[in-house]
């Protein structure tokens, strides 16, 4: 079993709060949908944006990624790669629920190498289903994307949802008005990870929602809340991919190594 790391950012991201709440639900929901609960983790990637989880179930190959968001390996998040390997998927994705920055990243790739999307779906980017769902009305994308100045010129108004001081962002303070009117919603599957992708479902019930990037759960749990495509991937060469991790390569750049993108729609049947 290996579980080995690249050093750090020293500049640590602070703990989050624990989940409550609705976010507490969501993650509740998330983790009994898991297809492999049992599956045992055999490795553990960690590099500077990315976390990926490997776990075996009956000969079933479990994996899974999630971004770290800057959280660093603290002590104490390195007691944590020391005990993982061994545990169920169940177990580590619990740490989903957990107020450590980096222990929340390992739950939620913990949460998506126990998730099974179903076979053959379409290999279809996010950007071109909001391009052409945004043609016409208001499209929020929350997080900024390298697709972002590209989609701004496809659809009709983008509100680009951003903390950070990026230019042609839209002030805070208008984002739940622009939520509780827009005709589209891209949302970063790493809202999971920040305690906010509950809130912005239920507030944008109307609008087209798409939960975007490698961060995003495949599970049915999110069509019932409210979105209507999971935008996520599939991790086809764990090898390279996990080489490339350690690395601390980008998802732009190592999605080229065994990343395949899945494009999953909401059932019909789903209410």
């Amino acid at each position: 079993m290996k579980t080995t790391y690249t050093p750090q950012d020293q500049n640590v991201l602070p703990s989050r709060r624990p989940a409550e709440g609705r976010e507490r639900r969501l993650i509740n929901e998330l983790i009994e949908s898991m297809q492999h609960p049992a599956a045992v983790i055999s490795e553990i990637a960690v590099g500077s944006h990315f976390i990926g989880i490997r776990a075996e179930d009956s000969g079933a190959d479990c994996v899974g990624l999630a971004a770290t968001l800057g959280a660093g390996v603290t002590a104490e998040a390195q007691r944590l790669l020391d005990q993982l390997p061994g545990t169920p998927l169940a177990q580590a994705a619990a740490l989903l629920k957990s107020h450590g920055a980096f222990a929340i990243s390992l739950g939620a790739a913990a949460l998506n190498a126990g998730l099974v999307p179903p076979p053959d779906l379409p290999d279809l980017e996010a950007s071109r289903i909001m391009a052409e769902k945004g043609r016409h009305g208001e499209t929020v994308l929350v997080g900024e994307f390298p697709f972002t100045d590209w989609l701004r010129e496809q659809v009709e108004t983008l509100h680009l949802f951003e903390l950070r001081d990026t230019p042609r962002r839209t002030s805070p303070a208008m984002w739940d008005e622009i939520l509780s009117r827009c005709q589209v919603l891209g949302l970063t599957g790493t809202t999971l990870i920040t305690r906010a992708m509950a809130a912005y479902l239920q507030k944008a019930p109307q609008a087209y929602t798409i939960i975007i990037g490698p961060t995003t759960p495949l599970s049915p749990v999110l069509f019932s809340r409210g979105a209507d495509v999971l935008a996520g991937c599939r991790v086809v060469a764990p090898g390279p991919v996990f080489d490339a991790i350690r690395k601390g390569m980008s998802f732009r750049d190592f999605k080229k190594l065994g990343v395949q993108f899945l494009a999953w729609s909401r059932p019909e049947t789903v209410a």
